[in-house]
C-alpha cells in the first residue's frame, strides 16, 4: 500500500493529464481558462481561427462562458455537476463535453474541469450513413416512358423522412421533366400517422403546381382500411398495382402495347 501511495505522490500530474486521450480544459472559479492538456490544444488549434485566435495559447485567461449559450452559462453558475452534453461549433465541429467542479484536499471548490471529446468525424460518418439510407429508402426509378417516374416506398414513413423525400422528389421531377409520378406503397406497412398523409398531400400539391400528376399504387387492404377508418384524405388518383398505373399513363399518352409478330 505504501509503495502504491508513493508512486501516486511522485507522479508527474501534467504528464498524466497529457497522456489522456480526451481534451481537458481547466478554469478557475471565475471561469477563466488556466491550463489545458495536449489533446485540448489540438482541438483549440482547429476552432481558434473561428474566434480570432490563431495560437491556442491565446485561450489562456479567456472566460469559458463566452463560448457557451445562456442555458450553459446558467449551468456553469449553479450546476448541477457533473453536467454532460453535446455541442456543435460553427456548424462544423461537434464535441461531447462534461463539466465538473474541481476541489482541493479540503473539499473546497477551486474551479472547473471541462472534458472535451471531438466527435466531428464520428458525426459526419453518421450523417453520411443517414444520407445513404435516405437514398436507399426513396429510390426514384425511371420507367418505359421518359415522362413517368416511379417512387418505390419501403419501410416506415416518418416526418423527417418525408421532409427529405419531398425535396428529392421535387428536384428529380424538375430535372427529368416528369409528367407523372407513381408512388408505390407495396413496401409500406399496414398503418401510417395522419401527419404523414399531410406530407404526402403537400408533395402531391407541389407536384401539381409543377404540372405533374401523382398516382398512388400498391396500397394494401389493411392500409386502405386504416386510411378510411381514420378519415385520412388522400387527394390523388389510385390504382391497385403498378401495372394498372402504368397502363393508365400509357393510355393518357396515347400509347398501347402491341405484340410483335414472330
Amino acid at each position: 500500500m505504501t509503495n502504491k501511495t508513493t508512486i501516486l505522490e511522485n507522479m508527474n500530474v501534467y504528464a498524466l493529464l497529457n497522456s489522456i486521450g480526451e481534451g481537458l480544459i481547466f478554469a478557475d472559479n471565475d471561469f477563466n481558462i488556466i491550463w489545458y492538456n495536449d489533446t485540448a490544444r489540438r482541438i483549440l488549434e482547429k476552432i481558434g481561427p473561428y474566434v480570432g485566435m490563431e495560437d491556442p495559447q491565446d485561450f489562456i485567461g479567456c472566460n469559458i462562458q463566452k463560448f457557451h449559450g445562456e442555458r450553459q452559462q446558467n449551468i456553469l453558475a449553479g450546476g448541477p455537476f457533473p453536467h454532460s452534453g453535446q455541442i456543435k461549433l460553427f456548424n462544423r465541429y461537434t464535441a461531447q463535453i462534461v463539466v465538473d467542479r474541481l476541489r482541493d484536499h479540503e473539499n473546497q471548490e477551486t474551479g472547473f474541469v471541462l472534458t472535451w471529446r471531438d466527435v466531428t468525424e464520428y458525426e459526419n460518418v453518421i450523417e453520411e450513413g443517414k444520407a445513404l439510407l435516405e437514398e436507399m429508402y426513396t429510390p426514384i426509378i425511371g420507367t418505359a416512358l421518359d415522362s413517368a417516374l416511379l417512387i418505390a416506398l419501403t419501410g416506415t414513413l416518418t416526418e423527417d423522412r418525408m421532409e427529405n423525400m419531398k425535396e428529392k422528389i421535387l428536384q428529380e421531377t424538375s430535372k427529368r421533366h416528369a409528367d407523372y409520378i407513381m408512388f408505390d406503397f407495396t413496401g409500406i406497412g399496414e398503418t401510417f400517422e395522419e401527419t404523414i398523409s399531410f406530407h404526402l398531400n403537400q408533395i402531391v400539391e407541389a407536384l401539381r403546381l409543377m404540372g405533374t400528376e401523382s398516382i398512388f399504387v400498391g396500397l394494401n387492404p389493411k392500409l386502405v382500411q386504416h386510411i378510411t377508418l381514420n378519415g385520412i384524405a388522400l387527394n390523388v388518383r389510385t390504382f391497385q398495382s403498378f401495372k394498372q398505373g402504368i397502363q393508365f399513363i400509357w393510355k393518357e399518352k396515347g400509347y398501347h402495347l402491341q405484340k410483335i409478330s414472330d
